[in-house]
């Protein structure tokens, strides 16, 4: 009754705190996604002197690594001409413009100008901001003001391997970032290959909310317990099972940390960091099948292609069986499958969906903070794995 008697402006004031897609720079979800550091990239992918331009959240900004081997972010363009800084020479550890020499150090500030005065380039910078890099992956801190602790999620403990992988979704990150709660969808989603039972137990889930974010916890009726960690504002921790397994090696189970990321409103990356632990002996067998597997994958068409055919009635999931990474296809086809951006106004939802609703309440709750000024949840980094 009192949304129906609202008045158009407070109905559309209301409406901004459940705008959960839209992340650019002058959006309450984008001023949430901006007050935690964000993966952009893989460190393997960068190498010393180059740079790459960065789109992130519907904006654009240079990545590069400068020659002492440190990754730094600037803005997207030069100051003089607005040309894109990511096609400049990397010389040292600062940028140089490729248009007119500009040259920029890593805190964005210009430190020369070859046809003007020393004068002219100490009044010139452009945005730079800070980064980091943690399990195989580089991070970037987009908010305003001093940024939060880092390392936010704790390295893995014990030996193993960390393995990192990047993937591209055609869809809005946040439907994925649900699909993260619900724990149900895998015994259906992820059925083609055989890595899950058909129609298994399916667990009984709770969700509470923590001083880093949401504690998933899953159990089953002979008493088996999982807890993941849900941190805000888009990291899971959990254990997946292995795609390796489709090939004969490695741990049937990972214990693995999920981030997505938009890349603007209609798509996102996916950045899955993996602990491998293999075990005494093994070691050399492990390497050499992981070689070829990780070939396999090189040589395979983009999952987020096939998935894309597959809903476009082109091909099925059986004609994919076989890829490398099935799990990233299914759901690609599943989350894809809700549209670039989900209608949540015309989805049915169930008990299984109450992890879904937890999530939703409490990034209305933090954006509401943002657009009233008032202070929004000091989120705390994860220091260890609940037990």
């Amino acid at each position: 009754m009192a949304v129906t008697n609202m008045k158009p402006r407070a109905r559309k004031a209301a409406a901004q705190y459940n705008d959960y897609e839209h992340t650019g720079p002058v959006t309450l979800a984008g001023a949430f996604m901006r007050s935690g550091w964000q993966p952009v990239h893989r460190s393997q992918d960068l190498p010393s002197g180059r740079a790459k331009p960065l789109r992130i959240m519907s904006e654009g900004f240079t990545l590069f690594r400068g020659e002492s081997g440190k990754a730094q972010v600037l803005a997207h363009r030069c100051a003089h001409r607005g040309t894109q800084l990511s096609a400049a020479w990397v010389e040292g550890d600062t940028l140089r413009c490729l248009y007119h020499g500009w040259r920029y150090d890593a805190t964005g500030q210009c430190v020369e100008m070859p046809a003007e005065g020393a004068a002219y380039a100490a009044r010139v910078k452009i945005a730079s901001y800070p980064t980091r890099e943690h399990l195989g992956l580089i991070f970037v801190y987009f908010g305003e003001g001093e940024p939060p602790a880092f390392p936010h999620i704790p390295a893995f403990v014990g030996e193993g391997h960390v393995e990192t992988y990047v993937e591209y979704f055609p869809c809005n990150f946040f439907q994925c970032w649900e699909n993260s709660f619900d724990e149900y969808h895998v015994h259906f989603t992820h059925r083609t290959g055989g890595m899950h039972p058909r129609y298994p137990e399916l667990p009984e889930m709770t969700f509470t909310e923590t001083d880093y974010g949401i504690l998933r916890r899953a159990e089953t009726k002979d008493g088996r317990v999982k807890l993941s960690p849900f941190l805000m504002p888009n990291v899971l921790r959990t254990t997946v099972p292995s795609p390796n397994a489709m090939q004969g090696h490695g741990p049937s189970e990972r214990d693995t940390y999920l981030i997505k990321v938009p890349v603007d409103d209609f798509n996102h990356v996916f950045f899955i960091t993996q602990q491998v632990r293999v075990r005494e002996g093994e070691e050399a067998a492990y390497r050499e099948k992981h070689a070829q597997y990780l070939e396999m994958r090189a040589k395979a068409r983009p999952p987020h292609e096939l998935g894309l055919e597959i809903l476009a009635g082109k091909i099925t999931l059986m004609d994919v069986v076989d890829h490398p990474y099935l799990a990233i296809i299914e759901d690609v086809v599943a989350q894809g499958g809700q549209g670039a951006i989900a209608n949540r106004s015309e989805e049915l939802l169930g008990r299984s969906d109450v992890g879904i609703l937890a999530m939703r309440k409490i990034w209305s709750r933090e954006m509401r903070a943002i657009a009233e000024g008032k202070p929004a949840k000091q989120w705390q980094p994860l220091l260890k794995m609940p037990e």
